[in-house]
């Protein structure tokens, strides 16, 4: 009888997949930056993330009210255009949405001034 043994990870490499992830790369990204020590792929990132909840990792006793900025292309009809999304991460409300037909700086510095009108000033994670 073969018995086949379950390849384990290091749980260095779960803590550095984290930290690459709650820094700001995405899962596809942060499966691919850890691809030089170890093959895992951007599901088994996520499902990490659920294992060891954010909460319990970065528990924080002062919380500093920031916006999560965000922007991706979608597609409208037949044409590409741009979302542009700031979310207040505490209770997860989308603050102010923007479409645009182009992703450039001029356009990310307006959304971002009209969410500081509105909201005042925070620090942003994107």
């Amino acid at each position: 009888m073969i018995y086949q043994v379950r390849n384990r990870i290091d749980v260095k490499d779960i803590a550095y997949a984290l930290h690459l992830y709650f820094n700001g790369l995405s899962l596809r990204n942060t499966s691919k930056a850890l691809s030089k020590f170890v093959t895992r792929s951007h599901t088994a990132i996520r499902d990490w993330i659920q294992k060891y909840n954010p909460q319990r990792l970065y528990y924080n006793k002062t919380k500093i009210f920031e916006f999560i900025l965000d922007e991706t292309q979608i597609k409208v009809g037949s044409e590409l255009v741009w979302l542009w999304v700031a979310i207040e991460p505490a209770s997860k409300e989308v603050l102010r949405l923007n479409i645009s037909k182009e992703r450039n700086m001029f356009v990310a510095e307006r959304f971002l001034s009209n969410v500081v009108k509105e909201f005042g000033e925070h620090p942003c994670s994107s």
